[in-house]
């Protein structure tokens, strides 16, 4: 894994504050996780893909898996 990791898009709601803390929070989780340990063999299968993660703050539900995201649900 290398680099910053990249906003590409993004859908918030409420008022500015809240929109701000979303962002905090997203962005200290990633930083929590980050590196991401990549065992060669995983490293194989990744290659040069992008990994796209998608922090969602609803209930999970199935239609939130359409793509090969990662979807991460806010806790209930």
């Amino acid at each position: 894994m290398r680099g910053k990791p990249l906003v590409t898009a993004r859908h918030l709601t409420g008022d500015g504050e809240t929109r701000r803390l979303y962002e905090e929070a997203a962005a200290r989780a990633l930083e929590t996780c980050l590196p991401v340990p990549v065992t060669p063999g995983f490293g194989a299968i990744l290659g040069e893909s992008p990994i796209r993660l998608r922090f969602v703050n609803t209930r999970p539900t199935a239609a939130y898996q359409l793509n090969s995201n990662i979807t991460i649900f806010a806790p209930e």
